[in-house]
């Protein structure tokens, strides 16, 4: 992004939880880690993250994810 080379694309992954109550709007907010830059890393993250989310116990009528965003600068 500061290099020479000013044609070059940036790709990153945003890590993105979500969260949701009953069937209202979800809300949206970052991972304390909130960018990846290896696809393959960011999907196994967001997986290690789901599968906690369903270990820890969840407030009542709360649902939360975790989702991998693919961002182009």
């Amino acid at each position: 992004m500061f290099g020479r080379n000013k044609n070059v694309d940036l790709v990153t992954n945003l890590i993105v939880k979500v969260r949701k109550y009953k069937n209202e709007q979800p809300y949206f907010s970052f991972h304390s880690m909130p960018a990846i830059a290896d696809k393959e890393n960011a999907r196994a993250t967001v997986e290690k993250l789901n599968e906690l989310v369903k270990l820890e116990p969840q407030e009542k009528e709360w649902q939360t994810e975790y989702y991998s965003v693919p961002l182009t600068l």
